[in-house]
């Protein structure tokens, strides 16, 4: 199911979770072209990791097969989904879960996606929200890789 944006806002509530959903699992299924696949050509991508602000589908693309590489078990977990009322967007609220790689060492926080969707369908703008200085303490306090 495509989302249907004719409407101005993301009040198509069933079309929102389709889309949610089918966010989520390329995700958790580390797919990186499926995330791809679900962005506009010309994303606007914001992710503290990145550092900048990244623009196309490839930076997402890479970044999903990064993580897979730094956390190979990892998954989100949905805890929140907000829809905007005067606008096609909405704020997915998650929680990660990843062992990094080669220490056995749980890294686990709390974010937020906050997507902005085109009339197609597509996500054309996705900013990541989360405390990064917390994550880089949780992964510096790892023991060594074995």
């Amino acid at each position: 199911m495509t989302i249907s944006m004719a409407d101005p806002a993301a009040t198509d509530t069933p079309a929102v979770e389709d889309f949610c959903a089918r966010w989520e699992k390329a995700w958790n299924d580390h797919d990186g072209d499926a995330v791809a696949a679900l962005c506009a050509e010309h994303l606007v991508y914001d992710e503290p990791a990145l550092g900048r602000t990244a623009h196309g589908t490839e930076p997402i693309r890479q970044f999903v097969t990064d993580m897979a590489g730094m956390f190979p078990d990892y998954s989100f977990t949905r805890m929140g989904l907000y829809g905007e009322v005067t606008r096609r967007a909405v704020l997915v609220a998650w929680r990660f879960s990843g062992t990094l790689a080669g220490t056995g060492h749980r890294v686990e926080f709390h974010g937020d996606d906050r997507v902005e969707l085109g009339e197609d369908g597509l996500v054309h703008a996705y900013r990541c929200l989360y405390d990064y200085k917390g994550v880089l303490e949780q992964i510096q306090a790892a023991p060594a890789p074995a």
